[in-house]
Protein backbone atom coordinates (compact mmCIF):
# COMPACT_ATOMS: atom_id res chain seq x y z
CA UNK A 1 0.00 0.00 0.00
CA UNK A 2 2.53 2.41 0.75
CA UNK A 3 4.77 1.55 -2.41
CA UNK A 4 1.55 2.19 -3.94
CA UNK A 5 0.99 5.77 -2.35
CA UNK A 6 4.26 6.63 -3.39
CA UNK A 7 3.82 5.88 -7.19
CA UNK A 8 0.91 7.80 -7.10
CA UNK A 9 2.88 10.95 -5.50
CA UNK A 10 5.59 10.08 -7.91
CA UNK A 11 3.25 10.65 -10.84
CA UNK A 12 1.50 13.86 -9.77
CA UNK A 13 5.07 15.37 -9.03
CA UNK A 14 5.90 14.48 -12.74
CA UNK A 15 2.55 15.64 -14.37
CA UNK A 16 2.83 18.80 -12.39
CA UNK A 17 4.20 22.20 -14.48
CA UNK A 18 7.52 23.06 -13.68
CA UNK A 19 7.70 26.97 -11.43
CA UNK A 20 8.14 29.34 -14.30
CA UNK A 21 12.00 31.02 -13.55
CA UNK A 22 11.37 34.52 -13.60
CA UNK A 23 14.10 37.16 -12.94
CA UNK A 24 14.85 38.59 -9.61
CA UNK A 25 14.88 42.02 -11.30
CA UNK A 26 11.06 41.80 -11.72
CA UNK A 27 8.90 43.72 -10.06
CA UNK A 28 6.36 41.87 -7.85
CA UNK A 29 3.46 42.61 -9.89
CA UNK A 30 5.28 42.16 -13.49
CA UNK A 31 6.18 38.79 -11.59
CA UNK A 32 2.45 37.96 -10.73
CA UNK A 33 1.50 39.39 -14.44
CA UNK A 34 3.61 36.28 -16.57
CA UNK A 35 3.03 33.74 -13.47
CA UNK A 36 -0.78 34.11 -14.37
CA UNK A 37 -0.24 34.01 -18.01
CA UNK A 38 3.58 32.97 -19.41
CA UNK A 39 2.30 33.58 -23.22
CA UNK A 40 1.12 37.20 -22.44
CA UNK A 41 2.74 40.47 -23.33
CA UNK A 42 3.08 43.52 -20.98
CA UNK A 43 3.76 47.38 -21.25
CA UNK A 44 7.29 47.90 -19.20
CA UNK A 45 9.50 50.19 -18.09
CA UNK A 46 12.81 49.14 -17.42
CA UNK A 47 15.44 51.18 -15.05
CA UNK A 48 19.28 51.07 -15.19
CA UNK A 49 21.69 50.84 -12.42
CA UNK A 50 22.36 54.47 -11.55
CA UNK A 51 19.74 56.29 -13.43
CA UNK A 52 19.95 59.82 -13.36
CA UNK A 53 21.53 60.67 -9.86
CA UNK A 54 24.93 61.87 -10.42
CA UNK A 55 24.70 63.22 -13.67
CA UNK A 56 21.36 65.47 -11.35
CA UNK A 57 23.80 65.83 -8.56
CA UNK A 58 26.57 67.65 -10.77
CA UNK A 59 23.92 70.03 -12.12
CA UNK A 60 22.99 70.79 -8.75
CA UNK A 61 26.43 71.59 -7.72
CA UNK A 62 27.02 73.60 -10.74
CA UNK A 63 26.84 77.42 -11.08
CA UNK A 64 25.74 78.39 -14.45
CA UNK A 65 25.68 81.79 -16.10
CA UNK A 66 22.03 81.77 -16.94
CA UNK A 67 19.27 79.17 -17.23
CA UNK A 68 19.45 78.03 -20.75
CA UNK A 69 22.96 76.87 -20.46
CA UNK A 70 21.54 75.04 -17.17
CA UNK A 71 18.94 73.38 -19.49
CA UNK A 72 21.05 72.67 -21.98
CA UNK A 73 23.74 71.30 -20.20
CA UNK A 74 21.60 69.04 -18.19
CA UNK A 75 19.89 67.49 -21.64
CA UNK A 76 23.14 66.89 -23.20
CA UNK A 77 24.57 65.29 -19.92
CA UNK A 78 21.12 63.12 -19.23
CA UNK A 79 20.75 62.38 -23.21
CA UNK A 80 24.60 60.52 -23.19
CA UNK A 81 24.03 59.33 -19.56
CA UNK A 82 20.69 57.03 -21.49
CA UNK A 83 22.88 55.98 -24.56
CA UNK A 84 25.70 54.67 -23.04
CA UNK A 85 23.19 52.76 -20.00
CA UNK A 86 20.65 51.80 -22.61
CA UNK A 87 23.14 50.93 -25.20
CA UNK A 88 22.83 46.79 -24.79
CA UNK A 89 19.40 46.81 -23.91
CA UNK A 90 18.58 48.88 -27.79
CA UNK A 91 20.60 46.18 -29.09
CA UNK A 92 18.22 43.58 -28.50
CA UNK A 93 15.45 45.30 -28.96
CA UNK A 94 16.79 46.37 -32.77
CA UNK A 95 15.96 43.27 -34.47
CA UNK A 96 12.20 43.63 -33.05
CA UNK A 97 9.35 44.92 -34.05
CA UNK A 98 8.11 46.22 -30.50
CA UNK A 99 7.23 49.90 -30.06
CA UNK A 100 9.97 51.21 -27.55
CA UNK A 101 11.15 54.38 -26.54
CA UNK A 102 14.03 55.26 -25.00
CA UNK A 103 13.64 57.63 -22.18
CA UNK A 104 16.72 60.45 -20.82
CA UNK A 105 14.71 62.30 -18.26
CA UNK A 106 14.72 59.29 -16.10
CA UNK A 107 17.23 56.99 -17.80
CA UNK A 108 14.17 54.51 -18.34
CA UNK A 109 13.81 52.14 -21.33
CA UNK A 110 9.63 51.60 -22.49
CA UNK A 111 8.62 48.35 -24.27
CA UNK A 112 5.24 48.28 -24.98
CA UNK A 113 3.62 44.42 -25.26
CA UNK A 114 6.79 42.65 -24.71
CA UNK A 115 7.13 38.97 -24.31
CA UNK A 116 8.36 37.15 -21.40
CA UNK A 117 11.69 35.55 -23.80
CA UNK A 118 12.60 39.32 -24.80
CA UNK A 119 12.02 40.60 -21.45
CA UNK A 120 14.09 37.82 -19.67
CA UNK A 121 17.23 38.60 -22.53
CA UNK A 122 17.29 41.73 -20.92
CA UNK A 123 16.94 41.21 -17.49
CA UNK A 124 20.01 39.15 -17.92
CA UNK A 125 22.06 42.84 -18.64
CA UNK A 126 24.44 43.31 -15.51
CA UNK A 127 23.41 47.23 -15.85
CA UNK A 128 19.94 46.46 -15.77
CA UNK A 129 18.51 47.36 -11.99
CA UNK A 130 14.78 46.67 -12.34
CA UNK A 131 12.06 46.11 -14.52
CA UNK A 132 8.67 47.18 -13.70
CA UNK A 133 4.58 46.94 -15.21
CA UNK A 134 3.59 50.41 -16.60
CA UNK A 135 1.43 52.22 -14.19
CA UNK A 136 -1.73 53.94 -15.08
CA UNK A 137 -1.96 57.28 -13.19
CA UNK A 138 -6.00 59.12 -13.61
CA UNK A 139 -7.21 62.76 -13.76
CA UNK A 140 -7.67 63.90 -10.57
CA UNK A 141 -11.47 64.85 -11.89
CA UNK A 142 -13.94 67.26 -10.16
CA UNK A 143 -16.55 66.22 -7.88
CA UNK A 144 -18.71 69.12 -9.50
CA UNK A 145 -19.14 70.14 -12.81
CA UNK A 146 -21.97 73.25 -13.15
CA UNK A 147 -22.91 75.97 -15.33
CA UNK A 148 -21.40 79.02 -14.71
CA UNK A 149 -21.15 82.52 -16.69
CA UNK A 150 -18.40 85.39 -16.03
CA UNK A 151 -18.65 87.63 -12.84
CA UNK A 152 -18.49 91.17 -13.50
CA UNK A 153 -15.00 91.57 -12.29
CA UNK A 154 -12.74 88.92 -11.23
CA UNK A 155 -13.73 85.20 -10.45
CA UNK A 156 -13.64 84.62 -6.49
CA UNK A 157 -10.47 82.69 -6.20
CA UNK A 158 -8.70 85.55 -7.98
CA UNK A 159 -10.36 88.49 -5.41
CA UNK A 160 -9.90 85.71 -2.75
CA UNK A 161 -6.03 85.40 -2.84
CA UNK A 162 -5.54 89.10 -3.99
CA UNK A 163 -3.98 88.23 -7.26
CA UNK A 164 -5.47 92.26 -8.29
CA UNK A 165 -3.40 93.54 -5.66
CA UNK A 166 -0.07 91.60 -6.17
CA UNK A 167 -0.30 93.06 -9.77
CA UNK A 168 0.01 96.47 -8.66
CA UNK A 169 2.63 95.72 -5.92
CA UNK A 170 4.86 94.18 -8.86
CA UNK A 171 3.67 97.20 -11.61
CA UNK A 172 1.16 95.66 -13.48
CA UNK A 173 3.01 92.86 -14.51
CA UNK A 174 0.39 89.78 -14.30
CA UNK A 175 3.19 86.93 -15.00
CA UNK A 176 4.95 88.70 -18.29
CA UNK A 177 8.14 86.84 -19.28
CA UNK A 178 7.12 83.36 -17.35
CA UNK A 179 5.98 80.30 -19.21
CA UNK A 180 3.43 78.43 -17.74
CA UNK A 181 2.28 74.73 -18.41
CA UNK A 182 -0.21 72.01 -17.81
CA UNK A 183 0.01 68.30 -17.86
CA UNK A 184 -3.07 67.55 -18.78
CA UNK A 185 -5.75 66.38 -21.37
CA UNK A 186 -5.18 69.66 -23.77
CA UNK A 187 -6.12 72.93 -24.11
CA UNK A 188 -8.65 74.83 -26.56
CA UNK A 189 -6.37 76.75 -27.94
CA UNK A 190 -8.91 79.17 -29.97
CA UNK A 191 -10.87 80.15 -26.32
CA UNK A 192 -11.47 83.44 -25.97
CA UNK A 193 -9.68 83.71 -22.75
CA UNK A 194 -6.44 81.37 -23.82
CA UNK A 195 -6.12 82.45 -27.66
CA UNK A 196 -3.91 85.44 -27.06
CA UNK A 197 -1.26 84.34 -24.61
CA UNK A 198 -0.87 80.54 -26.53
CA UNK A 199 3.03 80.04 -26.57
CA UNK A 200 3.10 78.81 -30.07
CA UNK A 201 6.07 76.66 -31.42
CA UNK A 202 7.31 75.03 -28.65
CA UNK A 203 4.37 75.07 -26.75
CA UNK A 204 2.13 71.65 -27.17
CA UNK A 205 2.75 68.50 -27.35
CA UNK A 206 0.74 65.40 -27.56
CA UNK A 207 2.43 61.65 -26.94
CA UNK A 208 -1.43 59.76 -27.44
CA UNK A 209 -3.13 61.18 -30.80
CA UNK A 210 -0.20 63.47 -32.55
CA UNK A 211 -2.68 66.27 -32.88
CA UNK A 212 -0.53 69.31 -34.15
CA UNK A 213 -2.14 72.46 -32.25
CA UNK A 214 -3.73 72.25 -29.24
CA UNK A 215 -6.71 70.19 -28.34
CA UNK A 216 -8.97 69.39 -25.77
CA UNK A 217 -11.83 66.45 -25.65
CA UNK A 218 -12.08 66.50 -21.98
CA UNK A 219 -12.38 70.20 -20.54
CA UNK A 220 -10.46 69.68 -17.59
CA UNK A 221 -7.25 71.01 -19.30
CA UNK A 222 -9.10 74.46 -20.87
CA UNK A 223 -10.54 75.13 -17.11
CA UNK A 224 -7.04 74.37 -15.32
CA UNK A 225 -5.03 76.67 -17.71
CA UNK A 226 -7.80 79.12 -17.49
CA UNK A 227 -6.98 79.59 -13.77
CA UNK A 228 -3.59 80.06 -14.40
CA UNK A 229 -3.29 81.98 -17.37
CA UNK A 230 -6.83 82.94 -18.80
CA UNK A 231 -7.82 86.57 -19.18
CA UNK A 232 -11.72 87.91 -18.82
CA UNK A 233 -11.10 87.73 -15.12
CA UNK A 234 -10.65 84.03 -14.49
CA UNK A 235 -6.70 83.83 -14.52
CA UNK A 236 -4.36 84.82 -12.04
CA UNK A 237 -0.89 85.14 -14.20
CA UNK A 238 -3.15 86.17 -17.51
CA UNK A 239 0.27 87.91 -19.08
CA UNK A 240 2.08 84.36 -18.77
CA UNK A 241 2.65 82.57 -21.64
CA UNK A 242 1.09 78.92 -21.76
CA UNK A 243 2.11 75.53 -22.36
CA UNK A 244 0.42 72.17 -22.70
CA UNK A 245 0.99 68.87 -23.06
CA UNK A 246 -1.70 66.11 -23.58
CA UNK A 247 -0.56 63.29 -20.48
CA UNK A 248 -3.77 62.30 -20.20
CA UNK A 249 -6.04 61.39 -22.91
CA UNK A 250 -9.11 59.94 -21.07
CA UNK A 251 -9.24 60.32 -17.58
CA UNK A 252 -6.84 57.90 -17.42
CA UNK A 253 -3.13 58.73 -17.57
CA UNK A 254 -0.41 56.45 -18.81
CA UNK A 255 2.70 56.38 -17.47
CA UNK A 256 4.05 56.56 -20.44
CA UNK A 257 2.51 59.75 -21.77
CA UNK A 258 3.30 61.09 -18.52
CA UNK A 259 6.99 60.78 -18.63
CA UNK A 260 6.97 61.70 -22.68
CA UNK A 261 5.39 65.02 -21.04
CA UNK A 262 7.66 65.34 -18.34
CA UNK A 263 10.52 65.12 -21.07
CA UNK A 264 8.95 67.63 -23.25
CA UNK A 265 8.67 70.51 -20.93
CA UNK A 266 12.95 69.32 -19.56
CA UNK A 267 13.73 70.50 -23.31
CA UNK A 268 10.59 71.66 -25.38
CA UNK A 269 10.13 70.09 -29.09
CA UNK A 270 8.15 71.46 -32.06
CA UNK A 271 4.55 69.42 -31.65
CA UNK A 272 6.32 66.46 -34.40
CA UNK A 273 8.70 66.27 -31.70
CA UNK A 274 11.87 67.29 -33.69
CA UNK A 275 14.37 70.25 -32.97
CA UNK A 276 14.73 70.25 -29.45
CA UNK A 277 15.14 73.68 -27.54
CA UNK A 278 15.96 73.21 -24.03
CA UNK A 279 15.19 77.43 -23.85
CA UNK A 280 11.91 77.28 -24.07
CA UNK A 281 11.48 74.94 -20.92
CA UNK A 282 8.36 76.15 -18.92
CA UNK A 283 9.29 78.22 -15.33
CA UNK A 284 6.51 75.81 -13.71
CA UNK A 285 4.15 72.94 -14.07
CA UNK A 286 1.08 72.51 -12.68
CA UNK A 287 -0.38 68.69 -12.80
CA UNK A 288 -3.95 68.00 -11.85
CA UNK A 289 -3.82 64.38 -11.43
CA UNK A 290 -2.69 61.26 -9.54
CA UNK A 291 -3.43 57.99 -8.01
CA UNK A 292 -2.35 55.99 -5.21
CA UNK A 293 -0.49 57.21 -1.88
CA UNK A 294 3.41 56.48 -1.53
CA UNK A 295 4.36 55.86 -4.97
CA UNK A 296 7.64 57.09 -6.53
CA UNK A 297 7.54 56.28 -10.60
CA UNK A 298 7.60 59.67 -11.58
CA UNK A 299 10.00 60.77 -9.26
CA UNK A 300 12.97 61.55 -11.64
CA UNK A 301 10.85 63.51 -13.63
CA UNK A 302 10.32 65.69 -10.56
CA UNK A 303 13.81 65.49 -9.60
CA UNK A 304 14.84 66.67 -13.60
CA UNK A 305 12.23 69.15 -13.37
CA UNK A 306 13.50 70.81 -9.90
CA UNK A 307 17.18 70.20 -10.88
CA UNK A 308 16.60 72.59 -14.34
CA UNK A 309 14.80 75.20 -12.36
CA UNK A 310 11.27 73.94 -13.06
CA UNK A 311 8.50 74.70 -10.17
CA UNK A 312 6.23 71.50 -10.41
CA UNK A 313 3.30 71.93 -8.76
CA UNK A 314 0.43 69.35 -8.30
CA UNK A 315 -3.03 68.39 -6.73
CA UNK A 316 -3.26 66.78 -3.56
CA UNK A 317 -6.13 65.18 -4.16
CA UNK A 318 -10.28 64.45 -3.88
CA UNK A 319 -10.02 61.89 -1.41
CA UNK A 320 -11.12 63.78 1.78
CA UNK A 321 -12.13 64.65 4.51
CA UNK A 322 -10.14 61.55 6.36
CA UNK A 323 -6.63 61.55 7.33
CA UNK A 324 -4.05 59.75 5.40
CA UNK A 325 -5.55 60.40 2.05
CA UNK A 326 -2.21 62.40 0.20
CA UNK A 327 -2.09 61.69 -2.99
CA UNK A 328 1.32 60.93 -5.17
CA UNK A 329 2.68 62.74 -6.85
CA UNK A 330 1.76 65.16 -4.34
CA UNK A 331 3.00 63.56 -1.21
CA UNK A 332 6.79 64.13 -3.28
CA UNK A 333 9.07 66.04 -0.85
CA UNK A 334 9.79 67.99 -4.01
CA UNK A 335 6.66 69.68 -5.21
CA UNK A 336 3.79 71.75 -3.99
CA UNK A 337 1.07 69.86 -2.83
CA UNK A 338 -2.10 72.18 -2.55
CA UNK A 339 -5.62 71.05 -0.92
CA UNK A 340 -9.09 73.03 -1.77
CA UNK A 341 -10.62 75.61 0.25
CA UNK A 342 -14.34 76.87 -0.03
CA UNK A 343 -15.31 80.71 -0.87
CA UNK A 344 -16.10 80.76 2.89
CA UNK A 345 -12.32 79.77 3.41
CA UNK A 346 -13.38 75.96 5.06
CA UNK A 347 -12.07 73.43 3.07
CA UNK A 348 -13.23 71.67 0.88
CA UNK A 349 -14.98 68.41 2.01
CA UNK A 350 -13.65 66.24 -0.89
CA UNK A 351 -9.77 68.12 0.01
CA UNK A 352 -7.23 65.03 0.59
CA UNK A 353 -5.70 65.44 3.87
CA UNK A 354 -1.90 64.50 5.21
CA UNK A 355 0.00 62.99 6.51
CA UNK A 356 2.23 61.35 3.68
CA UNK A 357 2.68 57.52 4.27
CA UNK A 358 6.12 58.32 6.23
CA UNK A 359 4.48 60.33 8.15
CA UNK A 360 5.87 64.11 6.63
CA UNK A 361 3.35 67.54 6.44
CA UNK A 362 0.86 67.84 3.05
CA UNK A 363 -0.64 69.40 1.35
CA UNK A 364 1.97 72.04 1.75
CA UNK A 365 -0.50 74.73 0.90
CA UNK A 366 -4.44 75.00 0.19
CA UNK A 367 -6.14 77.46 -2.62
CA UNK A 368 -9.25 77.85 -3.84
CA UNK A 369 -11.05 74.98 -5.19
CA UNK A 370 -14.75 74.83 -4.85
CA UNK A 371 -16.97 76.19 -8.17
CA UNK A 372 -13.99 77.57 -9.66
CA UNK A 373 -15.67 79.06 -12.79
CA UNK A 374 -12.78 79.02 -15.90
CA UNK A 375 -12.78 78.42 -19.45
CA UNK A 376 -14.64 75.15 -20.83
CA UNK A 377 -13.47 72.93 -24.10
CA UNK A 378 -17.24 73.13 -25.84
CA UNK A 379 -17.20 76.51 -27.06
CA UNK A 380 -14.58 79.15 -27.70
CA UNK A 381 -17.02 81.52 -24.90
CA UNK A 382 -17.87 78.55 -22.96
CA UNK A 383 -17.27 78.83 -18.94
CA UNK A 384 -17.90 76.15 -16.47
CA UNK A 385 -17.81 75.92 -12.69
CA UNK A 386 -15.78 72.90 -11.36
CA UNK A 387 -15.06 71.66 -7.54
CA UNK A 388 -11.55 70.22 -6.80
CA UNK A 389 -8.32 70.18 -6.25
CA UNK A 390 -7.41 70.24 -9.56
CA UNK A 391 -9.36 73.74 -9.66
CA UNK A 392 -6.63 74.95 -6.55
CA UNK A 393 -2.90 73.82 -8.24
CA UNK A 394 -3.82 76.15 -10.73
CA UNK A 395 -4.27 79.14 -8.11
CA UNK A 396 -1.02 78.21 -6.77
CA UNK A 397 0.82 77.82 -10.39
CA UNK A 398 -0.06 80.95 -11.35
CA UNK A 399 1.12 83.34 -8.25
CA UNK A 400 4.22 80.88 -8.66
CA UNK A 401 4.31 82.82 -12.35
CA UNK A 402 3.58 86.15 -10.51
CA UNK A 403 7.12 85.83 -8.17
CA UNK A 404 8.84 84.56 -11.06
CA UNK A 405 7.74 87.79 -13.47
CA UNK A 406 10.58 89.50 -11.18
CA UNK A 407 12.79 86.77 -10.56
CA UNK A 408 12.86 84.41 -13.00
CA UNK A 409 15.74 82.38 -11.49
CA UNK A 410 13.85 81.80 -8.18
CA UNK A 411 14.85 77.93 -6.94
CA UNK A 412 11.99 76.05 -6.14
CA UNK A 413 12.68 76.52 -2.24
CA UNK A 414 12.74 79.90 -2.65
CA UNK A 415 8.82 79.87 -4.13
CA UNK A 416 8.07 77.14 -1.80
CA UNK A 417 9.19 79.97 1.51
CA UNK A 418 7.55 82.68 -0.01
CA UNK A 419 4.20 80.88 -0.61
CA UNK A 420 3.92 79.19 2.84
CA UNK A 421 5.07 81.76 4.70
CA UNK A 422 2.91 84.41 3.75
CA UNK A 423 -0.52 82.49 4.05
CA UNK A 424 -3.79 83.45 5.00
CA UNK A 425 -4.59 81.93 8.44
CA UNK A 426 -8.12 82.94 9.63
CA UNK A 427 -9.85 80.02 8.64
CA UNK A 428 -12.53 78.32 8.77
CA UNK A 429 -12.29 75.22 11.36
CA UNK A 430 -13.66 71.63 10.89
CA UNK A 431 -11.99 70.61 13.84
CA UNK A 432 -9.80 67.92 12.36
CA UNK A 433 -7.10 66.01 13.94
CA UNK A 434 -4.15 63.84 11.95
CA UNK A 435 -1.45 62.84 13.57
CA UNK A 436 -2.25 64.61 17.01
CA UNK A 437 -1.61 68.31 14.98
CA UNK A 438 -5.03 70.17 14.93
CA UNK A 439 -6.28 71.67 11.91
CA UNK A 440 -6.12 75.55 13.39
CA UNK A 441 -2.59 75.03 14.27
CA UNK A 442 -0.43 76.20 11.09
CA UNK A 443 1.33 74.25 9.67
CA UNK A 444 -1.17 70.94 9.64
CA UNK A 445 -2.31 68.16 7.59
CA UNK A 446 -5.42 69.55 6.19
CA UNK A 447 -4.85 73.25 5.35
CA UNK A 448 -1.19 72.75 5.10
CA UNK A 449 0.42 76.52 5.94
CA UNK A 450 -2.95 78.11 5.48
CA UNK A 451 -4.84 79.27 2.45
CA UNK A 452 -2.69 80.87 -0.90
CA UNK A 453 -2.32 84.89 -0.90
CA UNK A 454 -0.77 86.36 -3.62
CA UNK A 455 -0.45 89.74 -2.32
CA UNK A 456 1.47 88.75 0.90
CA UNK A 457 3.83 86.20 -1.22
CA UNK A 458 4.80 89.12 -3.36
CA UNK A 459 5.38 91.81 -0.95
CA UNK A 460 7.72 89.59 1.25
CA UNK A 461 9.16 88.92 -1.92
CA UNK A 462 9.62 93.02 -2.37
CA UNK A 463 11.39 92.62 0.97
CA UNK A 464 13.30 90.48 0.11
CA UNK A 465 14.60 92.11 -3.13
CA UNK A 466 15.84 94.60 -1.16
CA UNK A 467 17.72 93.09 1.00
Amino acid sequence: MKLFISLLLCAAGALAAPELKLSDKFAPELKSAFRSNPAATNNVFVHFEGGTATVLESIIATRFPNREERLNTMHTLLVANAETSQRNALSILSGSELYHHSFWINNQLYIRDVDLATILEISRLEEVSGIYLEEIAHLIEPVENKNATLSADFEWGIIKIQAPEAWEVIGQKNGEGVRVATVDTGVRVTHEALKDNYLGEYGWFDPSTAEPLPTDRNGHGTHTTGTIAGSNGIGVAPGAKWMACRGCATSACSQSDLTMCGEFFACPTLADGSNPDCSKAPHVVSNSWGGGRGTTWFNEVIDAWVAAGIIPVFSIGNSGPRCNTANSPGDNAKVIGVGSTMESDAISSFSSVGPTTDLRMKPDISAPGSEVNSAYHTADNAYRALSGTSMAAPHVSGVVALLLTRDSDLTAANVRDLLVRNTDKALVFSGLVCEDVPDNEFPNHVFGSGRLNALKSVQAQTKMLKN
